[in-house]
């Protein structure tokens, strides 16, 4: 400052750089924290959510937030009109996109470990994956076709029941196992996590 109390233009030149930083932390700082609204996350991540919360959840939590989720995407396509043909097909594509990425986290790595850790559930891992392949040829069909297509929402309509009698017998039956097992779930979350957030950084 000069004499007479006159701001001299480095100072300003000074106190407008605070005032940048200052704007810039408090529009960071309401980014973030609008980010990690739940609403926010649901609206327009799915399960894309990469938030702590999510890396810290364990691997059983980690699967039934993600069937609850695409629950939510068959039952909001149900709602859709018959002339809502680009909301269905955006939904739809959506809903085998996701699916797919939750299938693969199952087979690379969930469904791999309770393996090892337990002979006796060889049989009931061996038939998810039977159910996985069914449903995997299910989805190539519907992303080959158009809202309109004969049987186009019959199959979407099919894969929901089909998804729906898979996660009930993976919810009551065989997480109910594996929480009985020694494994380290929430290390397998961890991991199924990161997984999770490559496939769909490169979707």
């Amino acid at each position: 400052m000069a004499r007479g109390g006159t701001v001299t233009s480095a100072a300003r030149r000074g106190l407008a750089s605070v005032r940048s930083r200052t704007v810039l932390a408090a529009f960071e700082g309401q980014a973030v924290q609008v980010a990690d609204e739940p609403s926010f996350n649901q609206r327009y991540g799915g399960f894309t959510m990469t938030n702590a919360s999510t890396k810290e959840q364990d691997a059983i939590a980690l699967l039934k937030d993600q069937h609850d989720e695409v629950k939510a995407m068959f039952k909001e396509y149900d709602g859709l009109g018959e002339r809502a043909k680009a909301g269905k097909k955006k939904l739809a594509d959506k809903i085998c996109e996701q699916l797919t990425m939750h299938a693969m986290i199952e087979e690379e790595i969930f469904y791999p470990a309770v393996r090892a850790a337990s002979k006796e559930m060889k049989d009931m891992l061996d038939e998810a994956l039977v159910e996985h392949g069914s449903a995997k040829d299910l989805i190539a069909q519907i992303q080959e076709m158009e809202p309109g297509d004969d049987l186009y929402d019959a199959k979407v309509t099919v894969l929901g029941e089909y998804i729906d009698h898979h996660v009930e017998e993976e919810e009551e039956e065989m997480f109910t196992k594996v929480r009985k097992l020694d494994l380290d779930l929430k290390a397998l979350g961890a991991e199924m996590a990161d997984r999770r957030d490559e496939l769909l950084a490169t979707a």
